[in-house]
């Protein structure tokens, strides 16, 4: 075997999807592996990768994520009894990482969640990280990586699916939304960085932007019992999402994005959406590259009373112009992340 891939969340499908594509073109044997996973699940059910699904995911409690990883190790490692990969691609896998290092196969970590916990078992047993150049290495180097083995990309990794979306048009045709509308991503709140915190942050900013009463409102939720909390929590008319969606083409309609998750946020930047974050955590580095450029306003949980205020600024149609010219900017200077990971796994095997 040549390659392995294990792919974690619904963002990893997107970004390693290329890559896969581009290896197995060139005719490299390759073994995509994912978990039964709420958010991943109906992705994989819509991408042709041919993905064997193997243990699920951990929940949101530690002894939880703990029992299920050590499960999983077990079971994907029946899959090498007979024949190991010669490279092992995650976005931090610890149990890809660490059977990797255990059958002596090459595991390559590309990755822009340098803030995330998996990095203090993943990067010491990587031979290489590939991420974004707006991530300080130093950030790196604390996990114990070495400055050789860091590859960056100028890019985010957005880049790598937004230009391959259209793919998907049928899964989000049938959305019915209002013409005016702002769109409220939850946070994560079951990620191991994070790990319970931002719904009620959720809740008391959308009690605070129903005073813009011109725009509607609709929130894309990431779990059941986050859609049920918010219904129970807040008065009647707000729109709920709670089957997993792709957030772009709700982006692309919304007249002002509010997320408290990484991933939509970058989107939002880069589509020149106006786009307040209010992540519960600390910022992650490719999401202060985005503030210095002005592409997102940061808002501590402590200031959401400020949100309206800045709201208006950004919907002004000045600073609209301004945000969209700015993406547009950005998006030119761009590499292709999914190209830059093939190019470096390729060479590995030739």
């Amino acid at each position: 075997m040549d390659v392995w891939v294990d792919i974690l969340t619904p963002k990893q499908v997107l970004y390693f999807w290329p890559v896969v594509e581009k290896l197995r073109d060139k005719g490299h044997e390759v073994l995509v592996t994912a978990r039964r996973y709420e958010q991943l699940d109906w992705l994989i059910s819509r991408i042709n990768l041919d993905i064997k699904v193997i243990g699920e995911f951990g929940g949101e409690t530690l002894y939880g994520k703990l029992l299920s990883s050590t499960r999983r190790q077990l079971e994907l490692l029946e899959l090498f009894r007979e024949d190991k990969p010669r490279i092992v691609l995650s976005s931090g896998s610890i149990e890809a990482s660490r059977i990797s290092y255990g059958l002596g196969a090459r595991h390559i970590l590309a990755s822009d969640t340098v803030h995330s916990p998996v990095n203090r078992i993943c990067v010491p047993l990587s031979e290489l990280i590939l991420t974004p150049r707006f991530i300080p290495i130093k950030e790196w180097l604390r996990y114990g990586a070495k400055k050789g083995m860091i590859k960056r990309y100028r890019s985010l990794d957005p880049v790598a699916w937004m230009k391959r979306i259209s793919t998907f048009q049928e899964s989000y045709m049938e959305i019915d939304l209002p013409e005016n509308y702002i769109l409220v991503r939850t946070p994560e709140s079951k990620a191991s960085y994070i790990l319970g915190k931002g719904l009620e942050e959720v809740i008391k900013l959308i009690n605070i932007i129903t005073k813009l009463e011109e725009y509607s409102i609709v929130v894309l939720t990431r779990y059941r019992e986050e859609a049920n909390l918010i219904r129970e929590k807040l008065p009647k008319g707000i729109i709920i999402i709670e089957k997993p969606i792709l957030a772009i083409p709700l982006i692309k309609k919304a007249s002002l994005v509010l997320s408290g998750g990484g991933t939509m946020t970058q989107e939002a930047a880069l589509l020149g959406k106006p786009t307040i974050m209010f992540y519960p955590g600390k910022l992650p580095a490719v999401h202060r590259f985005l503030a210095r450029l002005g592409l997102i306003k940061r808002i501590p949980p402590s200031m959401l009373h400020r949100v309206p205020y800045i709201a208006a600024q950004l919907l002004s149609e000045k600073s609209k112009s301004k945000l969209a010219a700015k993406a547009e900017k950005l998006m030119r200077t761009l590499e292709d992340p999914a190209e830059f990971i093939y190019r470096y796994v390729n060479s590995l095997l030739t």
